[in-house]
């Protein structure tokens, strides 16, 4: 009897440590969660405004092998007539619920970050970043905003303009909010 009461004990404690949902999902679905950390339909976005810069092959996610890094990657061409010493990527970032989260930029130097010279006319690169901790973004919207050529002349988007393609290729969001770049954080 003491051995059938010490059994139904353990038993008992054993339940109520086994995670739930884990059991419910089934093994195969929680390693094809873990596998895929991001939002399903997530949308990489790109507005290609810039006469210099086409920019393309837009993913972005919770890298799915080193989960606490979020990670963008991109393509670009210069479809300008001269070559390119440097570009502005922004990358405005939206929540589930289409509510405006902090951004991010880079500056491509060139060719991209393992080659600083210009990029010349009709070349195409490809390039990325790597942030720290996951982020809980649905959508994402890539464009270019500044550009400087190789004679010196620097482009810059217009804001309105901007706005107005924005409306046109995602009329779901109703708040774009600040188109600007967030400013980058200040080391501690």
């Amino acid at each position: 009897m003491h051995r059938s009461r010490v059994l139904v004990i353990v038993l008992g404690f054993v339940s109520v440590l086994t995670p739930r949902v884990a059991v419910a999902q089934g093994p195969a679905a929680f390693e094809k969660a873990s596998r895929n950390p991001n939002y399903p339909g997530h949308k990489p976005i790109i507005v290609n405004v810039c006469p210099f810069v086409e920019l393309g092959d837009f993913s972005f996610g919770n890298n799915p092998v080193n989960h606490d890094r979020f990670q963008t990657n991109m393509s670009w061409k210069n479809i300008g007539t001269q070559p390119l010493t440097a570009f502005e990527i922004v990358i405005l970032k939206y929540d589930a619920f289409d509510r405006r989260l902090t951004g991010e930029r880079w500056t491509v130097t060139g060719v991209n970050s393992a080659d600083w010279r210009p990029l010349q006319p009709e070349a195409q690169s490809t390039d990325g970043t790597i942030g720290l901790g996951t982020e809980e973004v649905f959508t994402a919207i890539a464009y270019v905003r500044t550009a400087r050529l190789a004679d010196n002349t620097v482009w810059a988007v217009n804001d309105s303009q901007l706005i107005a393609e924005l409306r046109k290729v995602i009329p779901g969001i109703k708040d774009f909010g600040d188109v600007k770049p967030d400013p980058k954080a200040k080391p501690q």
